[in-house]
Protein backbone atom coordinates (compact mmCIF):
# COMPACT_ATOMS: atom_id res chain seq x y z
CA UNK A 1 0.00 0.00 0.00
CA UNK A 2 1.22 3.11 -1.05
CA UNK A 3 2.06 5.77 2.28
CA UNK A 4 3.29 8.71 1.11
CA UNK A 5 0.63 11.26 2.22
CA UNK A 6 2.83 14.89 1.95
CA UNK A 7 2.05 17.75 -0.08
CA UNK A 8 4.99 18.07 -2.36
CA UNK A 9 3.47 17.72 -5.86
CA UNK A 10 4.58 14.79 -8.06
CA UNK A 11 5.47 14.86 -11.72
CA UNK A 12 1.89 15.99 -13.05
CA UNK A 13 0.17 17.55 -10.30
CA UNK A 14 -1.10 21.07 -10.49
CA UNK A 15 1.04 23.76 -10.03
CA UNK A 16 -0.63 26.36 -7.60
CA UNK A 17 -1.29 29.85 -9.26
CA UNK A 18 1.83 31.66 -7.12
CA UNK A 19 3.99 28.61 -7.34
CA UNK A 20 5.65 29.93 -10.92
CA UNK A 21 8.99 31.45 -10.90
CA UNK A 22 8.84 35.53 -11.42
CA UNK A 23 8.41 34.70 -15.46
CA UNK A 24 9.40 37.45 -18.25
CA UNK A 25 11.40 40.18 -17.07
CA UNK A 26 10.94 39.09 -13.44
CA UNK A 27 14.50 38.74 -12.73
CA UNK A 28 15.24 42.79 -13.33
CA UNK A 29 12.56 43.86 -10.54
CA UNK A 30 13.52 46.82 -8.71
CA UNK A 31 13.55 46.52 -4.95
CA UNK A 32 10.57 48.62 -4.73
CA UNK A 33 8.39 46.32 -7.16
CA UNK A 34 9.60 43.31 -5.25
CA UNK A 35 8.37 44.87 -1.82
CA UNK A 36 5.36 45.54 -3.78
CA UNK A 37 5.30 42.11 -4.75
CA UNK A 38 5.79 40.91 -1.36
CA UNK A 39 3.16 43.31 0.34
CA UNK A 40 0.46 42.10 -2.08
CA UNK A 41 1.22 38.36 -1.80
CA UNK A 42 0.78 38.75 2.25
CA UNK A 43 -2.18 40.87 2.19
CA UNK A 44 -4.30 38.49 -0.17
CA UNK A 45 -2.73 35.11 2.77
CA UNK A 46 -3.99 38.00 5.33
CA UNK A 47 -7.33 38.59 3.98
CA UNK A 48 -8.62 35.55 1.71
CA UNK A 49 -9.99 33.50 5.05
CA UNK A 50 -12.13 36.05 6.03
CA UNK A 51 -13.06 37.29 2.76
CA UNK A 52 -13.97 33.80 1.29
CA UNK A 53 -16.22 33.32 4.46
CA UNK A 54 -18.42 36.02 3.33
CA UNK A 55 -18.76 34.52 -0.06
CA UNK A 56 -19.56 31.03 1.19
CA UNK A 57 -15.87 29.31 1.12
CA UNK A 58 -13.59 27.92 3.28
CA UNK A 59 -9.86 28.13 3.37
CA UNK A 60 -7.42 25.57 3.64
CA UNK A 61 -3.35 26.37 3.01
CA UNK A 62 -4.16 29.29 1.26
CA UNK A 63 -7.06 27.62 -1.21
CA UNK A 64 -10.33 28.69 -1.15
CA UNK A 65 -12.86 26.29 -2.04
CA UNK A 66 -16.40 25.10 -1.78
CA UNK A 67 -18.35 22.04 -2.76
CA UNK A 68 -21.56 21.74 -5.16
CA UNK A 69 -22.76 18.41 -5.04
CA UNK A 70 -19.85 16.07 -5.45
CA UNK A 71 -17.78 18.76 -7.35
CA UNK A 72 -15.14 20.01 -5.33
CA UNK A 73 -14.37 24.11 -6.80
CA UNK A 74 -11.35 25.73 -5.95
CA UNK A 75 -9.76 29.38 -6.22
CA UNK A 76 -5.88 30.46 -5.98
CA UNK A 77 -5.01 33.95 -5.87
CA UNK A 78 -1.65 35.17 -6.14
CA UNK A 79 0.70 38.34 -6.94
CA UNK A 80 2.36 36.95 -10.12
CA UNK A 81 6.13 38.52 -10.08
CA UNK A 82 5.84 39.48 -13.25
CA UNK A 83 2.90 42.20 -12.79
CA UNK A 84 5.16 43.93 -10.07
CA UNK A 85 2.59 43.73 -7.37
CA UNK A 86 0.11 45.63 -9.58
CA UNK A 87 -1.93 43.00 -10.28
CA UNK A 88 -3.84 39.55 -8.40
CA UNK A 89 -3.97 36.42 -10.50
CA UNK A 90 -6.78 34.03 -9.97
CA UNK A 91 -7.17 30.51 -11.11
CA UNK A 92 -10.74 28.59 -10.91
CA UNK A 93 -11.02 24.65 -11.16
CA UNK A 94 -12.78 21.89 -10.26
CA UNK A 95 -13.10 18.41 -10.21
CA UNK A 96 -15.87 15.59 -9.44
CA UNK A 97 -14.72 14.42 -5.65
CA UNK A 98 -15.67 11.03 -6.77
CA UNK A 99 -12.42 10.72 -8.95
CA UNK A 100 -10.28 11.53 -5.78
CA UNK A 101 -11.75 8.50 -4.53
CA UNK A 102 -11.39 6.51 -7.49
CA UNK A 103 -7.71 7.17 -7.69
CA UNK A 104 -6.72 6.70 -3.95
CA UNK A 105 -8.08 2.70 -4.24
CA UNK A 106 -6.79 2.40 -7.93
CA UNK A 107 -3.51 3.62 -6.32
CA UNK A 108 -3.79 1.37 -3.17
CA UNK A 109 -4.03 4.64 -0.87
CA UNK A 110 -7.71 4.00 -0.54
CA UNK A 111 -8.22 2.83 2.97
CA UNK A 112 -5.89 5.28 4.39
CA UNK A 113 -7.08 8.32 2.31
CA UNK A 114 -10.96 7.22 4.26
CA UNK A 115 -9.45 8.40 7.31
CA UNK A 116 -8.22 11.95 6.18
CA UNK A 117 -10.48 14.82 6.61
CA UNK A 118 -12.31 16.48 3.52
CA UNK A 119 -9.36 18.93 3.28
CA UNK A 120 -7.03 15.88 1.76
CA UNK A 121 -8.75 16.59 -1.75
CA UNK A 122 -7.02 19.65 -1.68
CA UNK A 123 -3.55 19.09 0.46
CA UNK A 124 -3.01 15.46 -1.14
CA UNK A 125 0.07 15.10 -3.05
CA UNK A 126 -1.43 12.20 -4.44
CA UNK A 127 -4.58 13.20 -6.20
CA UNK A 128 -6.20 14.02 -9.44
CA UNK A 129 -5.61 17.83 -10.75
CA UNK A 130 -8.43 20.08 -11.20
CA UNK A 131 -10.04 21.45 -14.35
CA UNK A 132 -9.22 25.07 -14.70
CA UNK A 133 -12.36 26.40 -15.83
CA UNK A 134 -11.49 30.29 -15.26
CA UNK A 135 -8.14 32.24 -15.07
CA UNK A 136 -7.63 36.25 -14.58
CA UNK A 137 -5.55 39.16 -13.91
CA UNK A 138 -7.27 41.78 -11.96
CA UNK A 139 -5.73 45.12 -11.62
CA UNK A 140 -4.89 46.21 -7.99
CA UNK A 141 -3.92 50.13 -7.88
CA UNK A 142 -2.50 49.96 -4.87
CA UNK A 143 -2.03 47.12 -1.96
CA UNK A 144 -4.68 48.76 -0.20
CA UNK A 145 -7.46 48.24 -2.51
CA UNK A 146 -6.30 44.63 -2.48
CA UNK A 147 -9.44 43.75 -0.03
CA UNK A 148 -12.10 45.13 -2.46
CA UNK A 149 -10.59 43.87 -5.30
CA UNK A 150 -10.93 40.23 -3.79
CA UNK A 151 -13.89 40.99 -2.80
CA UNK A 152 -15.22 42.05 -6.49
CA UNK A 153 -13.46 38.95 -7.67
CA UNK A 154 -15.29 36.34 -5.33
CA UNK A 155 -18.60 37.97 -6.46
CA UNK A 156 -17.23 36.77 -10.09
CA UNK A 157 -15.89 33.60 -8.77
CA UNK A 158 -19.42 32.70 -7.49
CA UNK A 159 -20.94 33.44 -10.62
CA UNK A 160 -18.38 31.53 -13.10
CA UNK A 161 -18.75 28.34 -10.53
CA UNK A 162 -22.89 28.35 -10.80
CA UNK A 163 -22.43 28.82 -14.72
CA UNK A 164 -20.28 26.13 -14.72
CA UNK A 165 -22.40 23.83 -11.89
CA UNK A 166 -25.50 24.45 -14.33
CA UNK A 167 -24.07 22.61 -16.76
CA UNK A 168 -21.60 20.19 -15.67
CA UNK A 169 -22.55 18.17 -12.49
CA UNK A 170 -22.29 15.40 -13.05
CA UNK A 171 -19.43 12.47 -14.02
CA UNK A 172 -20.30 12.00 -17.29
CA UNK A 173 -20.38 16.28 -17.62
CA UNK A 174 -17.02 16.51 -16.57
CA UNK A 175 -16.00 13.95 -18.55
CA UNK A 176 -17.05 15.37 -21.64
CA UNK A 177 -16.02 18.67 -20.57
CA UNK A 178 -12.20 17.39 -20.96
CA UNK A 179 -12.36 14.28 -23.23
CA UNK A 180 -10.83 16.41 -25.76
CA UNK A 181 -7.85 18.18 -23.70
CA UNK A 182 -4.78 16.48 -24.55
CA UNK A 183 -2.77 17.09 -21.43
CA UNK A 184 -1.87 14.25 -19.29
CA UNK A 185 -3.42 15.09 -16.24
CA UNK A 186 -6.74 15.43 -18.54
CA UNK A 187 -6.54 12.11 -19.74
CA UNK A 188 -5.92 10.51 -16.71
CA UNK A 189 -8.77 12.11 -15.44
CA UNK A 190 -11.08 10.69 -18.12
CA UNK A 191 -9.84 7.22 -17.31
CA UNK A 192 -11.02 8.13 -13.98
CA UNK A 193 -14.25 8.99 -14.91
CA UNK A 194 -14.32 5.65 -16.89
CA UNK A 195 -13.78 3.59 -13.54
CA UNK A 196 -16.25 6.05 -11.62
CA UNK A 197 -19.33 4.96 -14.19
CA UNK A 198 -18.19 1.09 -14.26
CA UNK A 199 -16.69 1.43 -17.60
CA UNK A 200 -13.75 -0.82 -16.37
CA UNK A 201 -12.96 -2.35 -19.77
CA UNK A 202 -12.43 0.84 -21.33
CA UNK A 203 -10.42 2.28 -18.79
CA UNK A 204 -7.72 -0.59 -19.16
CA UNK A 205 -7.89 0.35 -22.93
CA UNK A 206 -7.21 3.79 -22.03
CA UNK A 207 -4.20 2.67 -19.97
CA UNK A 208 -2.77 0.17 -22.58
CA UNK A 209 -2.56 3.00 -24.64
CA UNK A 210 -0.83 5.61 -21.98
CA UNK A 211 1.44 2.80 -21.24
CA UNK A 212 2.55 2.43 -24.88
CA UNK A 213 2.90 6.18 -25.30
CA UNK A 214 4.21 7.26 -22.29
CA UNK A 215 4.77 4.89 -19.44
CA UNK A 216 6.36 6.80 -16.91
CA UNK A 217 4.13 9.68 -16.97
CA UNK A 218 2.54 10.89 -13.57
CA UNK A 219 2.09 9.00 -11.07
CA UNK A 220 4.63 6.40 -10.31
CA UNK A 221 6.09 3.95 -7.66
CA UNK A 222 9.34 2.15 -7.78
CA UNK A 223 8.55 -1.12 -6.85
CA UNK A 224 11.21 -4.26 -6.10
CA UNK A 225 9.51 -5.11 -9.48
CA UNK A 226 10.63 -1.94 -11.41
CA UNK A 227 8.56 1.28 -12.18
CA UNK A 228 5.02 1.13 -11.66
CA UNK A 229 2.95 4.03 -13.18
CA UNK A 230 -0.63 4.88 -12.73
CA UNK A 231 -1.68 3.24 -15.00
CA UNK A 232 -0.51 -0.12 -13.85
CA UNK A 233 -2.35 0.14 -11.04
CA UNK A 234 -5.43 0.91 -13.48
CA UNK A 235 -5.19 -2.42 -15.19
CA UNK A 236 -4.84 -4.37 -12.21
CA UNK A 237 -7.84 -2.30 -10.57
CA UNK A 238 -9.82 -2.64 -13.63
CA UNK A 239 -9.05 -6.43 -14.02
CA UNK A 240 -9.80 -7.48 -10.94
CA UNK A 241 -13.36 -5.36 -11.03
CA UNK A 242 -14.47 -7.22 -14.37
Amino acid sequence: MNDDFGTTAPQGRKVRAGQFGAGRGGNSMTRQEQKAVKELSAMISKNIKVIAKEHGFKVVSDCAYKVLGDFLYEVFLSAPPVRRGTAIRAVVSTKPCVIDNVFWDVYEMGEVARKKPFSFHITAAHSPSAHIIEEMELPVPTVDAATLVMNEAFCRFNKSIQDHHSRCSTVSDFKAEILHDTAPAARLNVVLCEIAEGNFHQAMLLAEKELENEPYGLFNTVTDGGIKSIYDYVKEFCQKKQ
